[in-house]
């Protein structure tokens, strides 16, 4: 997949790269953990009605960059959505992001861990 998490202190960054950031047009996602209302991992439904902004959604699966769904937001980065994590955030740049993980429930609950609350 074209997104590496890296867990800072005060945030998530997400460094993106290949056909991910080619499609996207973006290199990194800084999020605060402050912003993150919930995390979950395990599976996501792509809206069909989702419009793509900047992104790529290939028939095999492969879903990547910025969609827009019933007023929000989101950032995508996956081929399999039953192996994501999907956070839902407040006061930033997406609604949702979500992405895929060879160990979700791992990284959620280590993003978690850095989350206030």
């Amino acid at each position: 997949m074209g997104v590496q998490v890296n867990l800072g202190n005060s945030e998530i960054v997400f460094n993106i790269s290949g056909w991910t950031a080619l499609t996207s047009l973006r290199r990194e996602i800084k999020i605060p953990y402050t912003s993150i209302e919930n995390v979950q991992a395990g599976h996501f439904e792509f809206p069909w009605k989702a419009v793509k902004r900047a992104g790529i959604n290939f028939p095999n699966g492969y879903k990547a960059g910025e969609f827009l769904y019933n007023g929000q937001k989101y950032f995508l980065s996956f081929r399999d959505g039953n192996h994501v994590v999907i956070l839902d955030l407040k006061g930033c740049e997406f609604d949702k992001v979500v992405i895929q993980s060879e160990a979700p429930k791992q990284l959620a609950d280590h993003i978690m861990e850095h989350c206030p609350g």
